[in-house]
């Protein structure tokens, strides 16, 4: 369980957030303030967005899981910062998007490194943040 904490550690550094372990569970707690402009009114929340892994094989790949919240958009940053990243993704990879009108959320699953995923997930999100900056 050593292994598995120190590397639930790595990843919430990775992700610059915080992680919660349990039952062979890494849950990684990281939230993102946003504004949504709706109907002429703006709407100041905090996001989490939930991110897992589990099942730590000794090849040292585990199934990793997200829940990301995106404002529209950010939708096409985020997945091509994904797609550029020079970590491609695993062959066991899956994602889903389901979109609203003030909010995105993409499902990512996939069985590789935690390190891998996490790594990949914040450059990501460094993306979108240095995109908010700029505006």
């Amino acid at each position: 369980m050593e292994r598995f904490e120190r590397l639930a550690e790595q990843v919430g550094v990775l992700l610059n957030a915080e992680v919660e372990v349990q039952g062979g569970e890494c849950l990684v707690k990281r939230t993102r303030a946003i504004t949504i402009s709706s109907q002429n009114k703006n709407f100041n929340c905090v996001l989490d967005h939930d991110i897992l892994f589990k099942n730590l094989k000794e090849d040292g790949t585990a199934l990793n899981q997200a829940e990301i919240l995106l404002l529209p958009e950010e939708l096409a940053l985020f997945t091509n910062a994904l797609q550029k990243h020079p970590i491609s993704w695993p062959i066991n990879y899956q994602q889903r998007v389901d979109i609203n009108p003030d909010i995105v959320c993409i499902y990512l699953s996939s069985e590789e490194t935690p390190e891998d995923f996490a790594t990949r997930l914040s450059a990501a999100f460094n993306v979108i943040e240095q995109n908010t900056l700029v505006k």
